[in-house]
């Protein structure tokens, strides 16, 4: 049975209800997501019902229906809108965090009557810069989608995860130790959202989570990999009072 991870920001919102499911667990029946493509597609739920009508990498919850997206090593990033009090679903992988899915989220919730700083974010399990080599020249791309600077993202040493629980990726490239959730933290900051509003919850999915969570720890020793949902939805009308 794999972990449970928990967002102490989203846990705080008592009509919110969310979960980071393990690999290989089914989400709630009525979940709507989408065709993800490592777009900047978002789209409301009722365009992805049933499941996968559409593609979108991000999906936004209009009433109680929960709205996920599956990964395994992507960014999973639950959103709560504590003005209107709607949720958002985004699979944020590097791709599509450089195409502006995680900008689109945003502005999508805003366009309909939010703002920035009402907005709390959890980035759930992914690969972390422990286990995330990319190829150096990978930086020239990144660094082009933020107007600040990108050294905090990544690392020349390969980070040791003191909580892994299997051994950490081994390098192969000579590259650099890239970390995801923080330029996926950089860029909601640049669009608005308080840092103080967003959460990593800080799980490596190569070498902490259980077994068949990575697709990259799959291509380096062919071990199987299944998805991983996280859904969030808001509960029942009567809580919203």
């Amino acid at each position: 049975m794999g972990i449970r991870v928990r967002s102490t920001l989203l846990d705080a919102l008592e009509w919110v209800e969310y979960a980071f499911q393990p690999a290989g667990e089914a989400p709630p029946d009525d979940v709507a997501y989408g065709h993800q493509r490592h777009s900047a597609i978002v789209v409301d739920d009722e365009a992805n019902v049933p499941p996968k009508s559409c593609e979108s990498d991000g999906i936004i919850g209009l009433g109680a229906r929960p709205v996920a997206v599956y990964t395994a090593d992507c960014l999973p990033v639950l959103i709560a809108d504590r003005q209107q009090r709607r949720v958002a679903a985004v699979h944020a992988g590097l791709k599509g965090t450089l195409a502006g899915v995680l900008d689109r989220a945003v502005a999508r919730l805003c366009e309909a009557g939010s703002t920035p700083d009402a907005l709390v974010v959890a980035i759930g399990p992914a690969i972390a810069p422990c286990c995330y080599e990319l190829g150096e020249e990978m930086l020239t791309p990144i660094a082009q989608r933020l107007s600040g600077p990108l050294a905090h993202c990544w690392h020349r040493e390969q980070p040791r995860n003191a909580l892994a629980v299997r051994p950490q990726a081994i390098g192969t490239q000579h590259g650099i130790w890239f970390n995801l959730p923080q330029l996926a933290t950089a860029i909601l900051t640049e669009a608005g959202v308080p840092a103080a509003n967003i959460e990593n919850v800080g799980f490596c999915t190569y070498c902490m989570a259980e077994a068949g969570s990575s697709y990259r720890r799959n291509t380096h020793f062919n071990s199987g990999y299944q998805s991983r949902f996280s859904w969030i939805r808001r509960r029942g009308d009567n809580a919203l009072f």
